[in-house]
């Protein structure tokens, strides 16, 4: 029999106002709170997002709460829109807008309620842009990461080699945003090392793929909390 999967809304409180999230949750026996942060609003990152929703509906089948959020002034959440016009040219003149600093911010406070609510293993799943404001304002309140298609071109990942926290890294062989060499490359830099999980055809988008992503997801986080639990 499947079990009843729970959606709650949940809202969280931000810098510019509060962030409006969503918990998801099963009747299996929960083992660990998912935290999963999306690709950059201004390129169609939001809680519906092929990735991000196929993660949080279908990991709590694999013993997680998930809890995904807009960032401020998207969707439901709290705060003025940001300026798209600005933020873009300067996007793409530098590969990065005056906004991820604070959008960082707002998944380190998404992380913090996260870790108020739930005494389990936190895991952070970060998309693209997700992935740095992951390890740029969270990497200290969680205990696993995942980054999928991390932009590591255009932003700063340094914080990760610090945290020396299990990671792994899902990236595409055919990646517009960052080249699969960037990647490997970056990879190597890791210490301690980190799994590089290579998919074929996933683009950055990773349509049709995204069973494959819950996949690896849940098997990093089941190898995650073994590990923990031998520690």
């Amino acid at each position: 029999m499947t079990s009843q999967l729970t959606r709650e809304s949940v809202y969280i409180e931000g810098p510019r106002g509060r962030l409006a999230g969503e918990l998801c949750y099963s009747e299996t026996d929960v083992r660990a709170a998912v935290l999963i942060a999306n690709p950059h609003p201004l390129m169609g990152g939001a809680v519906n997002n092929n990735v991000v929703k196929r993660l949080a509906l279908d990991l709590p089948t694999h013993g997680c709460v998930t809890l995904r959020f807009d960032y401020g002034g998207v969707g439901k959440s709290g705060g003025e829109p940001a300026d798209v016009a600005e933020n873009m040219r300067q996007f793409w003149e530098t590969g990065t807008s005056p906004a991820d600093p604070r959008m960082a911010q707002e998944a380190g406070c998404a992380a913090n309620w996260l870790s108020s609510q739930f005494d389990l293993p936190r895991i952070g799943i970060g998309y693209s842009f997700g992935a740095y404001a992951l390890v740029s304002s969270a990497i200290g309140k969680l205990d696993a990461v995942v980054m999928i298609s991390p932009t590591v071109a255009r932003h700063d990942f340094s914080p990760l080699k610090d945290a020396g926290l299990p990671a792994m890294i899902i990236y595409s062989d055919d990646d517009f945003a960052t080249p699969t060499e960037v990647t490997r490359q970056w990879l190597d830099t890791l210490d301690p090392p980190a799994k590089g999980c290579l998919l074929t055809g996933g683009e950055h988008f990773y349509r049709g793929l995204e069973p494959r992503v819950v996949e690896l997801c849940a098997n990093f986080i089941d190898q995650t909390i073994a590990e923990g639990s031998r520690a």
